[in-house]
């Protein structure tokens, strides 16, 4: 009997002991992993145009705070997360398909505006999350915004996505972005 009631009460102390257990402070983010090869050359679309030659995806789900940042002027995404960067070497007349989706954590009021850059150069149009009087509480949104370039020249071409905060210091959660390079 007493052996029983030993044994329960060790139990019941390592089962009890696993609710009052806090989780430590989370790590910092590792490195980003190696890119992959590059895929065979896709199949060609109706009349053989506008076949997919290749396609690069990145995703990250770390939640980053972006409260150090200067409102009302645009920053790369790659400044903490080199992920969000890509560069790709296209061929003569491709053009550049890319799209970013990612979730934000606002509060209110806060806003966040959101764009894709290619080669510092062409820009996308722009997707907003915002939060306004008389809104109250923590709410995430989430965004999406695509872009089609024209023809390009042959070589290396970088798109970048960049964020501006209109006001506040919104949180940028999970992201991701893909680049495709099309044939005219």
């Amino acid at each position: 009997m007493l052996v029983i009631g030993l044994l329960a009460g060790l139990a019941g102390g390592v089962l009890s002991a696993q609710i009052f257990i806090k989780p430590g402070p989370e790590g910092e983010q590792g490195p980003q992993g190696l890119q992959g090869e590059t895929g065979p050359q896709g199949i060609p679309g109706a009349n053989g145009t506008d076949s997919i030659l290749q396609m690069i995806q990145n995703r990250n789900d770390t939640q980053v705070e972006i409260s150090g940042y200067t409102e009302m002027q645009w920053y790369n995404i790659s400044e903490f997360d080199p992920s969000m960067k890509i560069t790709i070497n296209v061929q003569q007349n491709s053009k550049i398909f890319a799209q970013f989706s990612s979730t934000h954590q606002l509060e209110q009021p806060e806003s966040i505006w959101i764009r894709i850059v290619v080669d510092n150069n062409y820009n996308s149009s722009r997707y907003m999350c915002s939060t306004v009087l008389p809104a109250s509480g923590t709410y995430k949104m989430t965004g999406h915004i695509e872009f089609l370039t024209n023809s390009l020249t042959a070589g290396t071409h970088t798109i970048n996505v960049q964020f501006l905060i209109e006001s506040g210091s919104p949180d940028i959660l999970d992201r991701t972005i893909t680049v495709i390079e099309i044939a005219s």
